[in-house]
């Protein structure tokens, strides 16, 4: 929800660190739809994440050996702190690119897509660089930060955007666009 105009993580949002001068105003978190009261609609937030190809798309069977992916490889140091993102929609209610643009990923859809762009085992990259490299992707990020300073797990979704703009410019000088 948003708590005094910023979302948070209500569940574990201590009154006595955000009430100002004794007042306490809650909203439904911004950018998504209002069902009633305080629930917001969460489709669009998931939406999102389906268009960045958010899901893992891998190689291996059932019959084929566990896949391992080594603690101290690059691309899993790479995403250690963005993987723990918990799907809560406190970024994306905090985006003003979101508000801005609808059709703006968000930062939760893009973060996903950066874990996913990193994990040695995921064989759907470049339908992902793709979906993130288009208007509504990674470019629109104008990186204000919001995303990152009020994410309850401390997850900088800004430093993932910024890898999937790095990892876009290599696929498209590469011809693979």
């Amino acid at each position: 929800m948003s708590v005094n105009g910023k979302a948070r993580w209500t569940c574990r949002t201590h009154v006595a660190n955000v009430a100002t001068d004794d007042t306490l105003e809650i909203a439904p978190l911004n950018n998504l739809p209002v069902i009633k009261d305080l629930v917001t609609d969460m489709a669009p937030f998931f939406d999102k994440w389906a268009q960045a190809k958010g899901q893992f798309k891998g190689a291996r069977t059932r019959a084929d050996e566990f896949a391992r992916v080594l603690p101290d490889s690059p691309q899993r140091k790479e995403v250690d702190a963005a993987i723990e993102c918990i799907g809560c929609g406190v970024c994306y209610s905090s985006c003003d690119v979101v508000a801005w643009n609808p059709a703006y990923l968000g930062p939760a859809a893009l973060n996903r897509a950066w874990t996913l762009v990193n994990d040695v085992r995921d064989t759907a990259n470049a339908p992902r660089l793709a979906a993130v490299a288009g208007d509504a992707g990674c470019h629109a990020c104008h990186t204000h930060v919001t995303c990152s300073e009020r994410c309850p797990k401390h997850i900088a979704p800004t430093a993932g955007i910024a890898g999937l703009k790095r990892a876009v410019a290599v696929a498209a000088i590469k011809g693979e666009l």
